[in-house]
Parts: C-alpha cells; structure tokens; sequence
C-alpha cells in the first residue's frame, strides 16, 4: 500500500504538467508516509523486545490496529503494547486496537 502511493506522489513531482503547489503537497504526503512507516517500524521493533515473537501494526488515520503473534495476551502485555503504540505513533489509546494469532 504504502509502495504504490509513494509511486503515485513520487510521478506527480517528475511530472511536468502539474503546478509547483500540488507538488508542495506531494512532497509532504511523502514526508508523512516515510515518518509514518518509520514509527510504525521502530514500534514494532521495541514491541519485539518485550518478548513478542512477532507483531503487524497497521495505521489508518486515527486507528491502529495490531495484531500480535501470542496464544493468549495478559492485561499487562496489553499495556505494554498499548503504551509503545501510543508514544510511537502519537495515537489515543482508546484508538488503538490489539488483536491475539
């Protein structure tokens, strides 16, 4: 997902038929998909190191939802990704969603 939108803005600034402003806005959206995918990365790293073998973390405006490989998730281990979700991602954790595999 990200690839292809990243794609899309990177052709709109190569391209010589758009106006100087539209490619501004271009050039931010890339900047906020890069700083997004960054954040959702390292979270995924620090969620790591609590012991989780794996973890997906996806971002959709407001929402973010994660899916943790664990048989079962403790309140404790809930608030541990929570917490990094939030600081990570600058997110409400009422807007976080956790989700076991």
């Amino acid at each position: 997902m990200y690839s292809q939108t990243l794609d899309s803005y990177q052709k709109m600034l190569d391209s010589t038929t758009i106006s100087s402003e539209q490619k501004a806005i271009a050039q931010q959206e890339i900047t906020r998909i890069n700083n997004e995918k960054k954040a959702i990365m390292i979270a995924e790293n620090l969620i790591k190191t609590k012991g989780f073998q794996d973890i997906v973390v996806f971002q959709n405006g407001d929402s973010v939802n994660a899916i943790v490989r664990a048989d079962k998730l403790s309140q404790e281990e809930i608030a541990q990704v929570q917490n990094i979700l939030a600081r990570e991602l600058n997110a409400a954790i009422s807007n976080i969603h956790i989700s076991n595999k």
